[in-house]
């Protein structure tokens, strides 16, 4: 766990520690995040495409991680928009000009497309194309370098980042209600609570979830929680922008684990440097809660 808070948060650090006023630079270093979002994307997919045995028990895997998606998201975004009702905080006015909602919804669908080629991609190189190991972590680590050198230069405090109050609650909120509705999809499911506690448990960070499920209980329920957590992360392409502009704490929120590092460019592009010191933050919350949760359940 702490292994992977350090693969996130140093290159975000060392990031901070650059200082440039060159606009030139910053904008070739706005750029470069979103080519790297992009080959993030496409990497994703060659994985998925090159699953062993996908096909086998993809109609059980299908059924179980739609009804576990459709519970714990829904039941997120209940929650969230409660929250955002209650305590509202639309965004600001912008000094840079801001995308339109229509534009910002065809940058998800070309990088929900990324996936979609990578995963054509693995499927018909399946055996001929290996993907390096670990390549997706070291893009991952420039992408949150990149990161934080934009939060250095755009104003953002780093005590706003780490102790932000929306964020502790937007974390709270998430958590609860994904629980809930991992017992729910596990009752209608007919599963133990355990492994739906379990499932709901990685609120997006799938490369863990799947991995510990996987050694838990088998290759489908490791694929049930791999497409659950994966499922999260598209949706959220989809929905951040969506919701960015009147609720902000559902538009973060939803990203789940990911707001810390795939779809914090995503956050950033919808809303602007002001809603990246509540992406972090939560984002940094739910990145330590997963593992804990997970060993529990997993162990219960």
């Amino acid at each position: 766990m702490i292994e992977g808070l350090l693969i996130v948060l140093g290159p975000m650090f060392f990031g901070y520690l650059i200082k440039t006023t060159n606009r030139k630079w910053l904008n070739r270093i706005n750029k470069a995040v979103m080519a790297l979002l992009y080959l993030i994307l496409l990497i994703m997919g060659l994985s998925l495409g090159q699953m062993d045995d996908l096909a086998v028990q993809l109609p059980i895997i299908a059924l179980s991680a739609f009804t576990f998606i459709s519970l714990i998201l829904g039941l997120n975004l209940l929650a969230l928009l409660i929250y955002d009702k209650i305590s509202p905080r639309p965004l600001s006015h912008h000094s840079e000009q801001m995308p339109s909602r229509l534009r910002l919804m065809l940058d998800s669908l070309l990088m929900s497309s990324m996936v979609l080629l990578g995963f054509i991609l693995g499927l018909f190189s399946k055996g001929h194309l290996n993907i390096p190991l670990n390549s997706s972590t070291y893009v991952l680590l420039a992408l949150i370098f990149l990161i934080g050198i934009q939060l250095r230069n755009n104003g953002i405090a780093l005590r706003e980042v780490l102790f932000n109050k929306r964020g502790i609650y937007t974390a709270i909120l998430v958590t609860a209600s994904a629980l809930l509705g991992g017992v729910l999809a596990a009752i209608i499911l007919d599963l133990p609570i355990s492994q739906g506690l379990a499932i709901a448990s990685g609120i997006g960070w799938y490369s863990l979830s799947s991995v510990m499920i996987n050694d838990a209980w088998g290759p489908v329920f490791g694929s049930i929680a791999f497409f659950n957590d994966l499922s999260r992360e598209i949706l959220s392409l989809f929905l951040v922008p969506f919701f960015m502009q009147q609720h902000r704490s559902t538009a973060v929120g939803i990203t789940g684990a990911t707001a810390l590092d795939c779809t914090l460019p995503v956050i950033q592009r919808s809303g602007g440097m002001q809603v990246v010191p509540l992406a972090i933050s939560y984002g940094f919350i739910i990145n330590i809660l997963v593992p804990i949760l997970l060993v529990f359940f997993i162990n219960l």
